[in-house]
Formats: structure tokens, C-alpha cells, sequence
């Protein structure tokens, strides 16, 4: 019970772990996957803003762009201000006007909107058209701008629809500043920035999606992991019960007769000796020796004696009560433990297991055993101060049988 305890802990111990471990990695993944998402939106507003930059200067190298004045296009009232011109009158009587790089990025902001949900625009702290006045965001990119910061991005989740803002700073060029004169501007100052606003809907569905996927395979593989963990382990915990149970069998039983060995016999004696006096109840012990048995072996070799010592051992078993024990203890030597047991039933049972042993012929190809034994039965006695006398006692009591003729018991 208390090795179940123990594997059960590990087990557990060993599943935690591994959750652990696997939910470790689901995090890097999903962390992993956000990195990459703002990664490749940020590199989207990137390229927006560079094509931004080159019609912006496509713009200015030709000193802006005329477009006929129709369908509702108006002239750039703030170049009327600074005192500008911005329409032209044809031969044919057409009007056209200019579109600088502020209104046309404007109108194509415009377009892009309409197709894609992508919104661009030029802005500044010192704007000349207030529809590019900074809002919040645009504001506090404007001024880590001015700390020497080259971009900064936000994702705003909470708006409908989230949008990814981005924003990079705008530089004073040569060709802005007949616009912007009568200010401190020089070529390369930051004159404001771009602000780009991408729609990110699609790419957080996408990150859901692909979360979920980790997620599931995260589970799956924890639950299988798990799963063999537990069988492996299980399977290996019950070998070795098993081995273990084969070790302890070994270490307690005699290898070629299966009867208890010496260690486990004096064990045995040990307890039950205590046991009889602590309950006063009597004990028997018999010693049994198998009859010229070194002359079985020289006559008919060892493999003979072996089979001899096993055919024994079952006759042992099979006269015994099933509270005796029965071991062996030598060569040819063993040992039966009585309990609440009177010398004379245990004379009894001795000249039974003597009767039993020399009953029956063992016959093994040409070789023809008649076995015999004989035993000497001692009784607990209130003299004994532990089990050497009793085994002493029964020791002389075999001698006694020997000496009177062999198979036969000599008793108490």
C-alpha cells in the first residue's frame, strides 16, 4: 500500500510536470505568434509609409499636379492663404488646379479606405490645415519623435474595428518650405508624420484560430503524454512488484526444493517459540535427516540426489498439517514447526511423514531409490530460554534415531 502511495505521488508529481512543461511551450507559441502578427503588420504600415514618402516626392519634383477643376474638385483654399494660386485658366477655357502632396496622399487615403479599410494622413504639431490637427495617439508619437524615437506603433483592440496605428516621422525637405515660410523649419527637421491606421479584424481571427489550434494540440499532447506516462510507469511499477516478489521469494525459500530455507525456518521457530510462551500453549519442532544419503549420491550421482531431496519435499508437504511449516535446513537436513501442538500428536505426525517418505520407490531410468528418514521430536519446556535448546533437544532426539536403526522417530 505504502509503495502504491508512493507511486501514485510520482505519478502525479510527473503529470504535473509535464503540464508544466507543455504549457510553457504553448505559451512561447502563442507569445511567439502574437510577436510574429505585430511583426508582420508593422511591416505592412512600414511599406505603406515608404510608398507614402516616394508619391510624396514624385509630388514635389514636379512641383505638385494640375487636375482639371470638375466633378467636384476644389482648389486647396489654404495655398489661397499663403497667398497662392492654385488654379490655371487653359486655351480651351478649362480650369485646372494644383494638388499638392498634402491632398492628394489625402484623396488617395480616401480610396484606400473605400477598398481595403487602410486610412493614411499627414499630420503635424504645426499643421496648416486643422483637418490634420494630431489626435491622442499621433500626439504622443509627434513627441517621442522630438526624444529621437523613429516610429511608434499601438494595437487598439477596443475600437471598432481594432486597428493596428502606426506612425513614423515626416522630414522637412527643401521644396516644403515655400509652404511652411515664416517658420524656424529647415531641411531635415521632423515637419510632423505619417499616421497610418490598418483594420486587423482578419489578423486577430487568425490569431484566435491559430491559438486554438495550439491549444488543442497543447492539450492532446499533455492527455497522450500523460496517458503513456501512466501506463509505462504502471507496467514497470507491476515488473517490478513482480521481481520484487521473486526476490523476496528467493531470499525465504530453497532454491531446488521450494520449502522454506534456513533463514525463514528459524524465523518461523522464533515467532511461534514466543508466541508459545506468551500464550502457554505447547510447540513441537521435528528434526528430520534423510537415511545414507551421501550413498545415494555416490551411487547414483547428484542429479539422482537432487530428485531424491525434491520427492521428499512433497512428501513433507503433503503430510503436514496446513498450519505446520516445513523448511530445509541442510544438505539433506529439515525442519518441522509444530504449533499448539503436544508431544504426542507430534510423535504422531512424524512417524506419518516417516511412513510417507519411504512409502513409494523413486524410480528414475535405471536408477531405483528406496528412501527412508529419520526424526527426533523435542516439546517446548519451561527450562528453554530461547529456540537453540529446543533445536538442541531435537537435534539428540535424531542422533537417538540413527543410532537405533534409522528410519524411525525418536521422541521427547
Amino acid at each position: 500500500m505504502l509503495h502504491f502511495k508512493r507511486l501514485e505521488s510520482f505519478l502525479i508529481s510527473l503529470c504535473v510536470v509535464i503540464s508544466i512543461f507543455i504549457a510553457a511551450i504553448f505559451i512561447f507559441l502563442d507569445n511567439n505568434t502574437s510577436r510574429l502578427m505585430l511583426q508582420r503588420v508593422r511591416e505592412q504600415a512600414v511599406t505603406y509609409v515608404d510608398l507614402i514618402n516616394h508619391a510624396k516626392r514624385w509630388n514635389l519634383d514636379y512641383g505638385g499636379v494640375y487636375v482639371e477643376k470638375a466633378n467636384g474638385v476644389t482648389s486647396n483654399a489654404y495655398l489661397e492663404k499663403l497667398g497662392i494660386n492654385p488654379d490655371l485658366q487653359c486655351a480651351d477655357r478649362r480650369v485646372i488646379t494644383i494638388r499638392n502632396h498634402a491632398i492628394m496622399i489625402s484623396e488617395i487615403s480616401r480610396r484606400s479606405e473605400q477598398a481595403d479599410g487602410v486610412k493614411f494622413r499627414l499630420t503635424s504639431l504645426l499643421t496648416l490645415d486643422p483637418a490634420n490637427t494630431p489626435d491622442t495617439f499621433e500626439r504622443i508619437g509627434l513627441q517621442l519623435f522630438s526624444k529621437e524615437k523613429r516610429e511608434h506603433f499601438e494595437m487598439i483592440t477596443g475600437s471598432s474595428p481594432p486597428l493596428f496605428r502606426y506612425i513614423a516621422p515626416l522630414y522637412a525637405e527643401s521644396s516644403c518650405l515655400g509652404c511652411h515660410r515664416g517658420r524656424d523649419i529647415h531641411p531635415g527637421d521632423i515637419l510632423g508624420a505619417v499616421s497610418i491606421s490598418i483594420p486587423i479584424q482578419d489578423l486577430l481571427k487568425e490569431k484566435r484560430h491559430t491559438r486554438l489550434i495550439i491549444l488543442v494540440s497543447a492539450l492532446t499532447l499533455i492527455g497522450f503524454l500523460i496517458a503513456i506516462t501512466y501506463f509505462m510507469t504502471l507496467s514497470l511499477a507491476t515488473d517490478l512488484k513482480i521481481a520484487t516478489a521473486r526476490l523476496q521469494n528467493m531470499a525465504l525459500t530453497d532454491e531446488l526444493t521450494g520449502l522454506n530455507n534456513r533463514r525463514q525456518v528459524m524465523a518461523r521457530l522464533e515467532e511461534e517459540f514466543q508466541r508459545s510462551i506468551r500464550l502457554g500453549e505447547p510447540i513441537c519442532l521435528i528434526s528430520l535427516d534423510i537415511d545414507r544419503f551421501k550413498h545415494i549420491n555416490d551411487t547414483h550421482g547428484h542429479p539422482i540426489g537432487d530428485l531424491v531431496l525434491k520427492r521428499v519435499a512433497e512428501r513433507l508437504q503433503s503430510s503436514i498439517r496446513p498450519y505446520d511449516v516445513v523448511g530445509r535446513v541442510g544438505g539433506e537436513e529439515f525442519l518441522i514447526i509444530a504449533p499448539a501442538t503436544p508431544s504426542d500428536e507430534a510423535v504422531s505426525l512424524a512417524e506419518r511423514i516417516i511412513s510417507a517418505i519411504g512409502k513409494e520407490t523413486i524410480i528414475e531410468g535405471p536408477a531405483r531409490v528406496t528412501v527412508t528418514a529419520s526424526a527426533g521430536v523435542a516439546v517446548i519446556d519451561t527450562r528453554d530460554k530461547d529456540i537453540d535448546d529446543l533445536l538442541r533437544r531435537a537435534d539428540r532426539a535424531l542422533y537417538q534415531a540413527k543410532a537405533d536403526g534409522r528410519n524411525r522417530v525418536a521422541g521427547p
